[in-house]
């Protein structure tokens, strides 16, 4: 099996043939931009290969020489895979598919790895000896039909959604990741990355970023960052005081998406038992994804 060479975000004929399959691919978490944003948000040095024409893996690597590893940065859904087509399953038999040939280079660069990959058949992984975890995430096919949501979402949208106003602009992200930063530390757990962090992310991704709140009497109750490609807008960032708000904020938010031309809605995990009850009640389609994790003795790069 061939090796491909490992490309940094310098090289500008990489990066232009990275962009072309990206085009034909999609999926704003293996885009450059935020390959990019999150490079400098949190000190990361990206790298990329080639299977042919046919995939690129972007992986984000973390420190530097025998201590470095290949990381997912905080707050990102999905690797940076890129595939025209699910590899063949007699390539996978072989184990010669295009993924295959990517976790190989991935192999030679860390023996630390986690990537999350939206794939078929992760038996290319675990015949490869790492190890494989399933995760969920909801989707909603826009636009999105209240008739299908719960009884309790349909009610409590109806019946409050006259008391909030619904704004977007990206003025309102800090407000929005403290209110996530809160929501965090009520389940007794810690932000993944730093508020700045994300703020910068946000602002770096321009019109690929888009924040919404509900406000009452002027204050701010819920806000959620949408991070989109011209197809998915994903839950990235989200938070809000207990009640009703981030019922009435989610389904204005599905409406104006829909408008946009956006036909996929990403959650962003089903993973939770209490968050994903809330999730499950505006009728999405549960979907599996894999953590892909590498954790070998010995460094076998060469």
């Amino acid at each position: 099996m061939a090796i491909t060479f490992a490309y940094n975000l310098e090289d500008t004929g990489a990066c232009a043939r990275y962009q072309s399959l990206w085009e034909q691919t999609g999926g704003i978490f293996a885009s450059l931009s935020y390959a990019k944003a999150t490079a400098s948000a949190f000190g990361l040095k990206p790298k990329f290969w080639f299977a042919n024409d046919q995939a690129a893996l972007l992986a984000h690597v973390k420190a530097a020489g025998l201590l470095q590893r290949i990381v997912v940065p905080p707050c990102t859904q999905y690797s940076a895979l890129l595939l025209l087509h699910q590899p063949q399953t007699h390539l996978i038999h072989r184990q010669k598919s295009p993924i295959d040939q990517l976790l190989e280079c991935v192999e030679r660069t860390s023996n630390r790895a986690d990537l999350l990959f939206t794939i078929d058949d992760p038996r290319t992984a675990q015949w490869r000896n790492w190890n494989v975890r399933p995760l969920f995430t909801y989707l909603i096919h826009l636009p999105s039909k209240i008739e299908n949501w719960s009884s309790t979402a349909r009610r409590t949208w109806r019946s409050n959604r006259d008391k909030y106003d619904i704004n977007e602009s990206p003025s309102y992200a800090s407000e929005v990741i403290d209110l996530c930063r809160m929501s965090y530390e009520r389940h007794g757990r810690s932000l993944p990355a730093a508020p700045k962090a994300l703020e910068s992310i946000c602002m770096y991704m321009g019109e690929s970023a888009r924040v919404f709140v509900a406000k009452r009497d002027g204050v701010v109750e819920a806000g959620v960052i949408i991070l989109h490609d011209d197809h998915t807008a994903h839950y990235w960032v989200a938070g809000s005081i207990p009640g009703d708000a981030m019922t009435v904020l989610i389904g204005e938010m599905l409406q104006r998406l829909a408008s946009s031309k956006l036909s996929v809605f990403d959650f962003v995990g089903a993973n939770t038992p209490s968050i994903a009850e809330f999730k499950r009640s505006f009728n999405p389609v549960l979907t599996q994804y894999y953590h892909l994790q590498r954790r070998s003795r010995f460094n076998i790069g060469r």
